[in-house]
């Protein structure tokens, strides 16, 4: 798990994720915001993955702030953002806390930007099949949609070396980890993906040594 880890912070630049090295591409909402398209576009890749998930490994830095959840202001984001993230915590995926009581009260500081960039880099490693599949599938949707969710997410194959992650425009992008990454199975997801209602995908060739 070590050099999993190790392999993941060598081939991916946590400041912009479309900047590494690896990066292979993604998919995304190509036309105006439908609901439940987030739930969609989770399902695919729970599905397109489905005998392989036992093996992959999710590298998370994700944490609730307790300040903002549950207080976008619509009562029924509001009401779906609590009950996942009152299910994750439990289940262990994710931790929730105030940044109010654990960085101060002033997010200009640098002392406060400073501890917040070191809470999203503490990424940890732990294996899929540790937790209910509906649980890791909460944590993918919730990280595409939920207000006051912060740090980073992988969900990663070891045999593939690739890694995948959830973004706000409810779909994936895929990086390659290392010289041995799966480049095609990572750019049949993507193309598939590109079948899927209302979704949109970019594929990106590696760069060549």
């Amino acid at each position: 798990m070590r050099d999993t880890l190790r392999l993941l912070m060598m081939s991916v630049n946590l400041s912009g994720y479309g900047a590494s090295n690896g990066f292979l591409g993604f998919f995304e909402k190509g036309t105006r915001y439908e609901p439940g398209m987030e739930e969609s576009a989770v399902d695919f890749f729970m599905r397109y993955f489905r005998n392989d998930l036992e093996y992959f490994v999710i590298a998370s830095s994700v944490h609730a702030n307790s300040d903002e959840v549950g207080h976008y202001g619509d009562a029924a984001d509001d009401q779906r953002d609590g009950d996942l993230i009152k299910g994750l915590v439990q289940s262990g995926l994710v931790r929730q806390f105030s940044y109010k009581k654990r960085f101060g009260r002033d997010p200009s500081s640098q002392q406060y930007a400073e501890s917040v960039k070191t809470e999203w880099g503490n990424i940890t490693l732990t294996k899929v099949d540790d937790f209910l599949i509906e649980s890791v599938r909460s944590l993918l949707v919730a990280k595409m949609v939920v207000y006051g969710l912060y740090g980073h997410c992988f969900i990663m194959s070891p045999d593939l070396q690739l890694a995948f992650y959830p973004h706000d425009d409810f779909g994936f992008g895929v990086i390659g980890l290392g010289d041995n990454a799966n480049v095609q199975v990572a750019h049949d997801f993507l193309a598939q993906a590109n079948q899927l209602p209302g979704m949109h995908s970019i594929i990106r060739m590696p760069p060549t040594n």
